[in-house]
């Protein structure tokens, strides 16, 4: 992933975990859309359509999220924790993301 692409992500993610509702400090809540689109990380991709707040604009998210068994064609919103990876490979996030539970699907 590029320096840009990282930054941008970077800037998302820290938005969704400043503004993203939770019931704890530890988790972030995620609306994801129910269908992924291209986009292009280090080489073109699909991408989760995944928004901040229930009437949020959607983003595109290019990792993964351990533990999260997504299904095209189903929303969902979960609660995630986002922890730090020290020293990730270049091309790869500095964030991890945990599904912590998964709040509504349909």
């Amino acid at each position: 992933m590029n320096a840009v692409v990282r930054l941008t992500l970077a800037s998302v993610v820290l938005g969704m975990a400043l503004s993203g509702c939770s019931d704890s400090p530890d988790t972030t809540r995620l609306w994801i859309g129910p269908e992924r689109v291209e986009c292009e990380g280090v080489a073109p991709m699909m991408c989760w359509q995944v928004a901040e707040s229930e009437d949020g604009d959607y983003r595109l998210f290019y990792d993964t999220i351990e533990g999260f068994d997504y299904q095209e064609g189903t929303s969902y919103v979960i609660d995630v924790s986002i922890t730090e990876v020290e020293n990730p490979p270049a091309d790869a996030s500095s964030l991890q993301y945990t599904l912590v539970e998964i709040v509504e699907e349909n």
